[in-house]
């Protein structure tokens, strides 16, 4: 091959000048740019460094801002465009978000970098003032606490960097930076925010200051309570000063669980506290010098060097060791069985229904002729029908129905036409029938609606059973027929079927079968039966539990009759006939008297029972020394309300520092503690202490309290009369001659009670009466002779009033009722209709006694024996005199708190309760935690909430607008404290004169003259 011819290896001439044409651009353009230099790469590195300088800008500005949220908190925000922008649920973090905001705004906006003649700025959205530019520049910035609250991640939108060239933007980028500053900011307000709610939460919604304070103050009412029921002469077992330190020690332990650990001032302030009130309900009472001893110790909220020991005076109550307590639910008994014969309704038990089913078996009809003339033309028509029912089969004799019979159903239809032509008028007629065969059936079925537990009944269709007589014998045909004539008769049930109106038709009817007439006197002596036996069940309760507040006995006697219920119920396997399952289902209902009244008695005594110390110890002084641990949030061992961490806690120290570090009732002022305006007072707490039962006697001696009287009552009950004269009748106890004006003065008193207790007894007599003859057969002549009778059983009428008022009198009227011939079943009625009569007329005062009168006595008789008891005291009477034993006998009878009386007014304890409210508001409230100063180093961020108004200045103006307001710590808790001792006087109760106690500045805490405050209502 010649090489002209060899083809290998060339290449064409079309590709050869392609290459050379983009050659020839390559390098047309490589010279246009040596022309003119590029901008691109000075632009990006101005914005790089740019961007970079940003972060550290931005970082600076969100610790400034975080830095000035925590010095001037936002709690509430201001009436102002700029408080408008806030979210009212969380102004605290809003206003963090708006001062990064306007911070961030103002650190980036000062950044500049050039290089290469390109000027780099960064700038973020503005901001013009307006509520809804702030809004917008709020959710611009995010905020999440981190590391464990120590720190915070801060996310700051829409931050823009933009390259120039002169007046011509040649290069922009927008993004988000995200920052995560060291900072507790966050944490500190959380925290902040919890410790308040806690300071407000009410005693049954969680763990908070009202629990606390419940829990300490039930142990100071119990420790004084057996004080003074052991002898120590206390004559406030709860009052204010108590109420002040245990609201200290319970706020202590609120910082605990909300900061983990305590403000260290206030708690050297609660070691002075305690020391002072310790003192006080030791040595106040039997010595002169106690109250310049507690005058003689510093301020507490002057701390330095104080002492954490406690004072050491002695008094030695000891605990009831008596043997349990028998409990029977009588009165419930008595009040379940007068509602069941009451309203006895037998009929539920003798209900028999009926029942109707109807089918239609067939259909057969002849057709409808047709209107067919021709050449005439139809001018109306009317069609009349007539309905014969024949009985082509009655299978009822054969059937368990009492009515079973198929029916023909034939309507014959008759229709005639008029029918004209050319002026004649004609007139046909035609016929058709239709034809129906139904079947119906009747039945009826025995359907017991009462509350008798299911069983058979046998027999039941027939005459016998346990009551014999005719039982529900021919109630079937009854039910059937009721049925029936609900519908008409059987025929209109099948013309109705026929015609498509079955649904219309009566389904079922139910009928109350007919019951002998001695039934319900049958069944009356059943529940009389029953009542005794319910009334015999009974549970034993220890005093101490009693004592403790741990006892429950109407829902121990729930608990047992429930038990015990299959027993009572006394069910057959098989009911005979209708009467007994009326019997049982009577019995039932009764039962179920007899329990709803027990749960209902028991849930109010729940409400009532508090949770007491297990061991007070030998002696009351060693439940005083338990104070101090109680201020320090529990006595044995970790404290109920410690601090727990909830998940993903905050790993931060924090530490709270209040001020005033201790909040005392008194009036401090700026000397005292530096928060309080110089110039001003202010009361850092207040309270109110309200006991429940008690006698405004003022100066008479301790040792008295009404059982039922409350402040500015003007009757007191029978029984608290009653009591009141047997102790005035054993007081006086000298001949005329003898006495001295004292005695002379409470003869006198005496004898005008004696005639306010005879006139209500007389009138407790006149309702015994009328209770007794109330549907009995009892004679109202031989009621009346047989109360007549009754006095005689009583040495006085203090006795006899008292035994109608603690439910003694019953059994001793019934035993004079039957000694007049009534008989046993009509004198058991008769007494519990009266015992049942004279709780009500108890409960509702209708036997009361004037307060007046009730309470000049029982002050003269506490007069007469007040030297005495004042010295004999904290000793024993075995070697008094018979004059001593006399005047304290007598004043021991006088009624201390409210006898506590499961049924039937078995006297197992004594129980008084106190109202407590605090109000109390910190001057400043600080937090101190570990965080990074604006230079960069270490620190401590101080949370600070002294009711101070934050500022900002959101456009640049120079002016700052109104933000919102930290305000302080404030708090309201509310609590209600019971106190139990064992039976007998002198009980427990405040009886020094002062029911309710309200502490200086009530009910308004903070700087004095503060029109914000709001009055406080009076406590239940």
């Amino acid at each position: 091959m010649s090489l002209a011819d060899d083809d290998r290896a060339r290449i064409p001439f079309a590709l050869v000048g392609v290459l050379l044409l983009l050659g020839a651009s390559v390098y047309a353009t490589g010279v246009a740019d040596r022309a003119q230099p590029s901008i691109e790469r000075p632009a990006a590195t101005a914005m790089d460094d740019v961007t970079r300088d940003a972060r550290p800008a931005l970082r600076r500005a969100v610790r400034d801002a975080a830095r000035e949220s925590a010095e001037t908190p936002v709690t509430t925000p201001a009436d102002t465009a700029v408080g408008e922008a806030l979210n009212d649920s969380r102004p605290f973090v809003d206003a963090l978000r708006l001062r990064i905001a306007v911070a961030a705004r103002e650190s980036v906006s000062e950044l500049s970098r050039e290089r290469g003649g390109v000027r780099a700025t960064a700038d973020l959205p503005s901001i013009d003032g307006s509520t809804a530019s702030l809004r917008r520049a709020k959710s611009g910035v995010e905020v999440t606490s981190v590391d464990g609250g120590a720190a915070m991640r801060v996310t700051i939108r829409d931050l823009t960097i933009r390259a120039r060239d002169g007046d011509r933007t040649v290069a922009q980028r927008r993004r988000n930076v995200t920052l995560t500053v060291e900072t507790p900011v966050l944490a500190l307000h959380r925290r902040a925010t919890e410790y308040e709610r806690r300071l407000n939460r009410g005693a049954l919604d969680g763990p908070g200051l009202a629990r606390g304070l419940t829990t300490r103050l039930t142990a100071v009412a119990m420790v004084r309570g057996y004080g003074r029921y052991a002898g120590a002469p206390i004559r406030n077992v709860l009052g204010n000063r108590h109420v002040e330190l245990s609201t200290n020690a319970a706020v202590l332990a609120q910082q605990r669980a909300a900061f983990g650990r305590h403000d260290p001032a206030g708690a050297r302030a609660v070691d002075v506290a305690t020391m002072k009130v310790g003192i006080l309900d030791v040595l106040g009472g039997r010595h002169g010098d106690a109250a310049a001893v507690t005058k003689a110790f510093v301020n507490p909220n002057a701390v330095d060097g104080a002492t954490s020991e406690p004072a050491s005076g002695e008094f030695a109550p000891r605990r009831p060791d008596d043997p349990p307590v028998n409990a029977s639910p009588d009165a419930a008994a008595d009040r379940a069985y007068l509602g069941s014969i009451d309203g006895v309704s037998t009929a539920g038990s003798y209900r028999v229904r009926g029942e109707l089913r109807v089918t239609v078996r067939s259909r057969a009809s002849e057709s409808r002729p047709e209107p067919r003339r021709r050449g005439w033309t139809l001018v109306d028509e009317q069609t009349s029908e007539r309905t014969v029912v024949t009985t082509v089969e009655d299978t009822s004799a054969e059937s368990d129905a009492v009515v079973d019979e198929v029916l023909d159903v034939t309507t014959h239809h008759v229709v005639e036409r008029r029918w004209r032509r050319n002026g004649t008028v004609r007139t046909t007629s035609a016929e058709w029938t239709e034809t129906a065969r139904v079947a119906v059936r009747a039945t009826a079925a025995y359907d017991p609606d009462d509350a008798a537990p299911d069983r058979p009944t046998e027999p039941l269709f027939e005459p016998g059973g346990v009551f014999g007589g005719p039982n529900l014998d021919g109630a079937r045909e009854r039910a059937a027929e009721a049925v029936l004539d609900a519908n008409g008769d059987v025929d209109a049930v099948a013309e109705r079927a026929a015609a498509g109106e079955g649904g219309a038709l009566v389904r079922n009817r139910a009928i109350t079968a007919t019951r002998p007439s001695g039934l319900d006197r049958w069944i009356d002596a059943d529940l009389g039966a029953l009542r005794r036996e319910v009334a015999n069940v009974s549970v034993s309760i220890p005093r101490t539990a009693v004592a403790s507040g741990d006892a429950n006995a109407p829902g121990q006697l729930a608990a047992t009759l429930r038990d015990q219920r299959s027993e009572l119920l006394d069910t057959p396997g098989t009911y005979d006939g209708a009467a007994d399952r009326a019997r049982v289902a009577a019995r039932a209902a009764y039962l179920d008297r007899v329990l709803a009244e027990l749960d209902a008695r028991a849930a109010d005594t729940r409400d009532r029972n508090v949770d007491y110390r297990d061991e007070l110890g030998d002696r009351a002084t060693a439940g005083l020394s338990e104070l101090i641990e109680l201020g320090r949030g529990g006595a044995h061992g970790r404290p109920t309300d410690a601090y727990t961490a909830p998940g993903g806690s905050d790993d931060i120290v924090i530490t709270p520092d209040a001020s005033p570090g201790y909040l005392t009732l008194q009036s401090v002022d700026h000397g005292q503690v530096p928060s309080v305006p110089a110039g001003e007072s202010a009361h850092p707490l207040t309270a109110r202490t309200t006991n429940w039962v008690a006698l405004p006697y003022g100066e008479a001696a301790s040792g008295i309290v009404d059982t039922l009287l409350g402040g500015g009552g003007r009757q007191v009950s029978l029984d608290t009369a009653s009591a009141t004269l047997i102790a005035a009748n054993r007081t006086v106890g000298t001949s005329p001659e003898n006495r001295t004006g004292e005695s002379a003065a409470l003869a006198a008193n005496r004898d005008e009670l004696v005639v306010a207790v005879r006139e209500s007894v007389r009138e407790a007599e006149r309702t015994v009466c009328a209770a007794a003859t109330n549907g009995t057969s009892v004679e109202r002549s031989t009621c009346r002779a047989a109360v007549v009778d009754a006095r005689d059983r009583w040495p006085t009428l203090g006795h006899r009033a008292q035994a109608m008022a603690n439910g003694s009198y019953a059994p001793t009227f019934a035993a004079t009722l039957a000694a007049r011939g009534v008989d046993t079943a009509t004198v058991d009625e008769a007494a519990v209709r009266v015992r049942v009569r004279l709780r009500e007329l108890s409960a509702e005062r209708a036997v009361g006694v004037p307060a007046a009168t009730t309470n000049r006595t029982a002050s003269m008789v506490q007069q007469a024996a007040r030297e005495t008891a004042r010295k004999e005291v904290s000793g024993t009477l075995e070697n008094a005199s018979a004059k001593v034993t006399r005047k304290l006998t007598g004043a021991s009878r006088l009624p201390a708190g409210i006898p506590v009386a499961p049924p039937p007014y078995s006297w197992i304890a004594t129980v008084n309760g106190w109202s407590v409210t605090v109000r109390g508001e910190y001057q400043r409230f600080a937090l101190r935690a570990r965080g990074v100063v604006p230079e960069g180093g270490s620190g401590t961020v101080r949370y600070v909430r002294d009711g101070a108004v934050a500022r900002l200045d959101v456009d640049g103006d120079g002016h700052a607008e109104r933000l919102g307001q930290g305000e302080r710590v404030d708090f309201e808790a509310s609590t209600t404290v019971v106190a139990v001792v064992p039976p007998g006087m002198p009980g427990v109760g405040d009886v020094d004169g002062n029911r309710d106690e309200q502490s200086p500045g009530w009910p308004c805490p903070g700087v004095d003259g503060d029109e914000s405050c709001e009055a406080a209502g009076d406590p239940e």
